[in-house]
């Protein structure tokens, strides 16, 4: 399985190189005694002029502990992302079922939904359906995370310190831990909290079940779970509270565009859409005020009546 961010694949005739920091930050793995079933974990990461390609097999170099039916199986997983990632005009809106991210551990990060089963697109950790990493095996039979812990990825965080880096956005945007300073001088560190707020059950459709709410308090982070840095860079923090990493991406390349992988809008908006695949009245694609695809005036009167 190939993944990649950024305008495309990795060149074959540039040369990689591990000078830039990015690549920098992405260590040599080792297994766990407890993973002896499964092949060592495998990541690397290089850049060429203008990208960072990173390549993985997608094993965690923690305990697996089985939570889904699906096997684990290694992957051949590959991202390329741009080295100068740029702040879009405004917030594009993710897609449901999609890769985001990836970790410094070579671990993708998805949307923080599920797929029509067992909770049509709800908030799995809301159902309690990840390991205490906050990941599990998918329907490829491939380990990916939903939110993120700290611990689970780096031990070079040291209690009071700012968050390091966990990770990139498929933007080029770095992914911070949840801590962070409010000055260049970082003579305060505090903890970012996501601006999302929960309005309903998110045992279901959880982009319908959670609404950002802005405010000037310098602790909640913006729509897409992110913020200017001190330094003017813009990052995103993983937060204990949805959307855990990405609400939205705030870059103009990258992030898959919605509409693909089993669903049409994530992030942005707010409001999740399910497959529309087998429309039924009452459904979140009945009812929306379009009549498009599978419905019609007979399965949706609501949107193609008249």
């Amino acid at each position: 399985m190939g993944c990649k961010g950024g305008d495309g694949g990795a060149d074959d005739t540039a040369t990689l190189n591990d000078d830039c920091w990015q690549a920098a930050l992405f260590t040599e793995r080792f297994a766990d005694p407890a993973n002896s079933d499964y092949p060592d974990p495998s990541v690397t990461a290089g850049c060429t002029e203008t990208t960072l390609v990173v390549e993985s097999n997608g094993i965690p170099d923690y305990e697996f502990v089985p939570i889904t039916p699906n096997p684990m199986e290694a992957q051949d997983f590959l991202w390329e992302i741009t080295l100068s990632p740029v702040l879009d005009d405004g917030p594009t809106e993710l897609p449901l079922l999609a890769t985001v991210g990836f970790t410094l551990s070579g671990l993708p990060i998805q949307t923080p939904n599920e797929a029509e089963m067992p909770d049509p697109y709800g908030d799995p950790v809301y159902n309690g359906i990840l390991d205490f990493c906050y990941g599990h095996i998918g329907g490829n039979n491939d380990y990916h995370l939903h939110a993120l812990l700290t611990e689970c990825i780096t031990s070079l965080a040291a209690d009071g310190d700012p968050s390091p880096i966990l990770g990139f956005a498929l933007d080029g945007f770095p992914i911070y831990g949840p801590n962070g300073c409010l000055d260049t001088d970082c003579a305060e560190i505090v903890t970012f909290s996501s601006g999302w707020v929960q309005t309903g059950d998110p045992s279901t459709y959880a982009w319908d079940n959670y609404a950002f709410t802005a405010d000037d308090d310098e602790l909640t982070l913006d729509q897409c779970n992110g913020r200017v840095q001190p330094d003017g860079s813009y990052g995103y923090h993983a937060t204990s509270g949805f959307p855990y990493v990405l609400g939205c991406s705030m870059g103009t390349e990258g992030i898959p565009t919605p509409g693909g992988g089993g669903g049409d809008s994530g992030g942005g908006g707010g409001e999740g859409v399910a497959d529309c695949d087998d429309v039924a009245a009452g459904s979140p694609c009945c009812g929306d005020d379009v009549c498009d695809g599978p419905e019609t005036e007979d399965n949706c009167p609501a949107d193609c009546a008249g």
